[in-house]
């Protein structure tokens, strides 16, 4: 009498546990790598088009608004103001030149006057937190960006190519390396063991019976496969599935594969996640202005930005306009909104605090 063949079920135990582990594990290595794909494309359409629609904008943007640093200089030379209201002022034109002079205008003779003036010394560059250039020279190539990225070859969704070799470009492989590679190895051995032992154990010629040569046959043909493919998941899930009720060591064996394999894949992850880190570091703020949730490029965010820029040039020139039609009361309301403004901050960080 044949014994019978028994699909394991999946109870609370240890193993399914393990398995659990697993299947997070895997569905978290292909969502980082799904998002560093999208960061990465993503990069390569938005970094031309910051260069070609964006950046003109923003130096236009940046010229009006110097030039309105100049009429406000013009206008409280004009007007008598407060001691208050004039270090408000200070404040306020000394933040702007600085933000300009340390980013995308540092040898504008004529804001250095503007900073020594009201400063009461020379501008010192070494003295001031330095900005993130937008100018173009400054501004790196999307090849550059999306070239700071290591090579993903190695990393697999479903435990397949896990004997694959790491980092060729390195001779003498590092002490990471080595684990890793040593991980690797045992890895191919489980998965050979298991596929000798699958295939002693279900080969068709063991059975006379004609129904049960078929199945023998069927499951055979699953574990050839895997162990082609490299599948080494599906390898423990066949080995795991297709045992005999007096086969508890296998339930041990696979526990102690799977285990072994969730270091791997932990990782890996660890890896993939750092390496999308610092896909956005090299993406200089891009990322949070242009990107969604998937990291995925959002035009829709790209037209806000453009939107934003050109109403924000708008402003400033009818500011100026309006400055020259009134200037007492205009500096006055442009005053008091920059006051408020400076008490909402004050109160912000206040409440932040608790």
């Amino acid at each position: 009498m044949t014994q019978k063949i028994l699909k394991k079920e999946t109870p609370e135990s240890k193993k399914s546990k393990l398995q659990q582990k697993y299947e997070s594990l895997l569905k978290d290595i292909e969502k980082r790598k799904k998002q560093h794909k999208n960061l990465t494309e993503g990069l390569r359409v938005a970094i031309p088009r910051v260069i070609s629609e964006l950046q003109p904008l923003a130096k236009n943007e940046s010229e009006w608004h110097i030039k309105k640093l100049h009429r406000l200089d013009e206008i409280v030379d004009e007007i008598v103001i407060s001691k208050t209201k004039k270090e408000i002022f200070v404040t306020y034109i000394l933040d702007e030149i600085c933000l300009f002079l340390t980013s995308s205008h540092p040898d504008n003779e004529e804001l250095k006057y503007l900073y020594q003036k009201y400063a009461k010394e020379a501008f010192n560059f070494n003295n001031t937190p330095k900005q993130f250039d937008f100018e173009e020279k400054k501004q790196p190539t999307s090849e550059e960006i999306v070239d700071k990225k290591e090579d993903h070859a190695s990393f697999e969704t479903n435990g397949k190519n896990s004997d694959a070799k790491f980092n060729k470009k390195e001779k003498q492989p590092n002490k990471k390396q080595k684990k890793e590679l040593d991980a690797q190895k045992i890895l191919a051995l489980d998965a050979k063991a298991i596929y000798f032992r699958l295939i002693k154990k279900y080969h068709p010629d063991r059975q006379q019976d004609l129904e049960k040569q078929k199945e023998y046959t069927e499951i055979s043909k699953l574990v050839t496969k895997a162990y082609k493919e490299n599948d080494f998941m599906a390898l423990l899930r066949l080995q795991v599935e297709y045992i005999e009720e007096n086969e508890n060591d296998a339930h041990a064996l696979a526990d102690d594969m799977i285990e072994r394999y969730n270091k791997i894949l932990l990782g890996q992850l660890t890896e993939l996640n750092l390496t999308v880190l610092q896909a956005k570091r090299n993406a200089h703020g891009l990322f949070e202005d242009f990107f969604d949730e998937n990291y995925t490029f959002s035009e829709k965010l790209f037209e806000k930005k453009k939107w934003e820029i050109e109403i924000s040039i708008s402003k400033i020139k009818q500011n100026i306009e309006e400055s020259h039609l009134q200037k007492k009361g205009w500096f006055k309301q442009w005053l008091r909104e920059l006051q408020e403004l400076n008490d909402k901050k004050a109160l912000d960080i206040f409440y932040n605090r608790f």
